[in-house]
């Protein structure tokens, strides 16, 4: 066995971790060419498998062909905000091309398209204490000005309304999830602001390395980014068929998805308080990892 910890740490007692929900919604919208809607998938595939890594697979819902109409997704927002409350987070991607005629945004999407008031009023109306929305279409920077708000952070591909030609952004985004070197703190999390600035600075190595001028300029709004985790890297997530390993896995999720949330409730915090219950929490956590690897020992014996 490895000690982690003096052994009068041992004596902590295990405490109920409380932590606030994740919720990851993905609304993949319509490609138009053969091109785009295989790489739209794509980037959905990875989006979900960054999100799996964070929260639970219940928590992670892909809204795509004919579940993507603009009824379907107020549809699914009604029934998401009875189960959510304020101590919640919720992260919302718009995978897909939008539109912009001088007046009102528009997310593509089977049937009436999603417009910038309807995401306005999908979001004013979830409960959610801590919003992001990534916008990964052309035009998307025309939601900025009317979507800002003290608990969402917004994360687009362009800086207004006006850049309407067909992003990278999303592709360079959703690679950022698994990238090492999107990793600037080496803690194995990819925080939105941590994807936010790979993306764009390949963006920006694109349009210079071949010589052309950009047609996008991603953007991000808002106070929670460099605390809002969207993967987790080298996460795989374990399969046992022991009963006592896999509650093992359950507590150390838990704890780990703690830590997420007192990173993002920080500012409303003393400095002695964060310290004292991010402390706790990590010594929680290294105590439960000595206990998953002894258990792990004796399965192999």
């Amino acid at each position: 066995m490895k000690l982690r910890l003096p052994l009068l740490l041992l004596s902590l007692s295990w405490s109920a971790v409380t932590s606030a929900d994740l919720h990851v919604v993905v609304v993949e919208g319509l490609g138009g060419e053969a091109r785009y809607s295989e790489q739209f998938a794509e980037q959905v595939t990875a989006i979900a498998n960054a999100a799996a890594t964070m929260t639970s697979s219940d928590r992670v819902t892909l809204l795509r062909s004919d579940a993507a109409t603009r009824d379907a997704v107020f549809s699914y927002f009604d029934e998401l905000n009875a189960s959510v409350d304020e101590d919640d987070r919720i992260a919302v991607y718009l995978v897909g091309h939008g539109s912009y005629d001088d007046h009102q945004y528009k997310f593509n999407v089977p049937g009436p398209d999603l417009t910038g008031e309807d995401l306005q009023e999908l979001l004013d109306a979830n409960p959610a204490g801590t919003q992001l929305l990534i916008n990964t279409s052309s035009a998307s920077g025309a939601l900025q000005e009317h979507m800002t708000d003290g608990r969402r952070t917004l994360i687009l591909a362009t800086k207004s309304g006006v850049e309407r030609h067909a992003t990278r952004f999303g592709s360079y985004f959703t690679a950022a999830l698994s990238a090492g070197s999107a990793d600037l703190d080496k803690n194995n999390i990819v925080t939105a602001a941590e994807a936010f600035q790979f993306a764009e600075r390949q963006v920006a190595d694109y349009y210079e390395r071949n010589g052309q001028l950009a047609t996008e300029h991603p953007g991000m709004a808002g106070d929670n980014a460099t605390r809002f985790g969207l993967a987790r890297l080298g996460a795989n997530v374990p399969v046992s068929n022991d009963t006592q390993l896999r509650e093992l896995f359950t507590r150390r999720d838990a704890i780990n998805a703690s830590i997420e949330d007192l990173r993002l409730r920080r500012d409303a915090m003393t400095a002695d308080e964060y310290q004292n219950e991010l402390l706790q929490s990590m010594l929680e956590l290294a105590i439960l990892e000595d206990e998953i690897e002894q258990r792990e020992a004796q399965l192999q014996e």
